[in-house]
């Protein structure tokens, strides 16, 4: 038991509201405690699913500039503009998708 936290707090929901509130606190990550705590406290909670998927693409994009620097240190840099222009439109995307 949580020495700091004696309180405990009982509410009801719907069969409805109940099964929107797990299905948000398993798409968390968190368990019942941590999700409702950082709510409370005003935290954003974020769905892990979501930034797995984020945290996947920049690894991509990632990759693609280490492809895109070996082939500038080999002297083709003339050549990977086009490609360079195209992974900065699309870490220029995924930053907009974290705001």
């Amino acid at each position: 038991m949580n020495k700091s936290r004696l309180n405990k707090i009982t509410f009801r929901l719907s069969d409805s509201e109940l099964q929107d509130l797990r299905a948000r606190i398993k798409k968390s990550g968190y368990n019942e405690q941590q999700f409702l705590i950082r709510a409370i406290n005003s935290k954003q909670v974020i769905e892990k699913e979501s930034l797995h998927n984020l945290i996947v693409e920049l690894r991509r994009e990632g990759v693609n500039l280490n492809q895109i620097a070996r082939s500038c240190n080999s002297g083709n840099f003339p050549y990977e503009r086009t490609r360079i222009h195209q992974v900065l439109d699309k870490l220029e995307k995924l930053w907009q998708s974290l705001r």
